[in-house]
């Protein structure tokens, strides 16, 4: 399994947010005993504006090598703002063959 974490805006740099994120990913993790491989954090960076976030594409890339085997996230909202990359993430995970995306805040059969 891999953890992303993103925040949209650390004015600070301190990245306290994306750390919060990844401590309750961890949490629902081990209290599920899933194995935790990577951690991809994309601090600072919007998923609405359309930038490349360098870690979401080495989260895709890590499944679509079979590295994790699943994803957890804070909340579905961190992962994907857009419709379109809501999708490529379904077709990737189906390929993969990753049926469910845990969220701190539930769990979403893929």
């Amino acid at each position: 399994m891999g953890i992303y974490a993103r925040i949209s805006s650390d004015r600070d740099g301190d990245e306290l947010g994306v750390k919060r994120q990844v401590a309750d990913c961890e949490k629902l993790a081990a209290s599920k005993g899933w194995l935790i491989v990577d951690r991809y954090r994309d601090d600072d960076v919007s998923a609405y504006s359309g930038k490349v976030r360098p870690e979401y594409e080495r989260m895709l890339d890590d499944l679509r090598g079979g590295l994790i085997d699943g994803v957890v996230v804070y909340h579905l909202d961190r992962l994907h703002r857009q419709p379109k990359e809501l999708e490529e993430f379904f077709d990737i995970c189906k390929e993969a063959g990753v049926t469910d995306l845990a969220t701190v805040t539930g769990r979403i059969d893929l």
